[in-house]
């Protein structure tokens, strides 16, 4: 979460500085001239790479994947939140990741840590079908150890069964 604020905080900088110009992610790093408020003609440069590029689209997206009760199928709706995690994964080579699989309360113990697991070892093969290199991923379930929500009721339940993507 911090390493999220992080990102978000230097991402918002740097746009406050200088004109961001959309590029493909595959493109060299992109020069962007903005003329200051300097009396003298020298203007000042921002280098935009497609790193910087996929790390301001990881920011702006929910890092969690969510699943219906007692199943760990990756539904389509989240496709996108998994397309941005490898997009950011292929421009910045040496990033890692970290999926801990969750689960809401209804369940032994034993049972909601391998539902957990499950959940998470799918998100991975979802990001492994994209080209993501399995080494880089880390896989954890904490089962029904740590609820987003405490509420009894299946809003509250709803939200509890998650996948979290942790970008590192």
């Amino acid at each position: 979460m911090i390493n999220r604020l992080v990102i978000l905080g230097a991402l918002m900088f740097l746009a406050s500085c200088a004109t961001r110009q959309d590029a493909p992610s595959d493109a060299a790093p992109q020069v962007v001239e903005q003329s200051g408020q300097k009396t003298d003609s020298v203007a000042e440069t921002q280098i935009v790479t497609p790193g910087m590029l996929a790390a301001e689209k990881l920011a702006s997206t929910e890092p969690s994947v969510y699943f219906d009760y007692d199943r760990f199928e990756v539904k389509e709706q989240f496709a996108l939140t998994i397309e941005v995690f490898a997009e950011y994964m292929r421009a910045i080579p040496g990033s890692r990741l970290r999926i801990e699989g969750n689960c809401d309360e209804r369940g032994t113990i034993e049972y909601n840590l391998a539902l957990g697991q499950r959940r998470a070892d799918a998100v991975k093969a979802a990001l492994v079908a994209m080209g993501i290199d399995s080494d880089r991923i880390e896989t954890i379930s904490y089962g029904e150890e740590r609820p987003r929500n405490s509420i009894s009721s299946e809003a509250g339940f709803s939200v509890n069964r998650r996948a979290d993507l942790i970008s590192r």
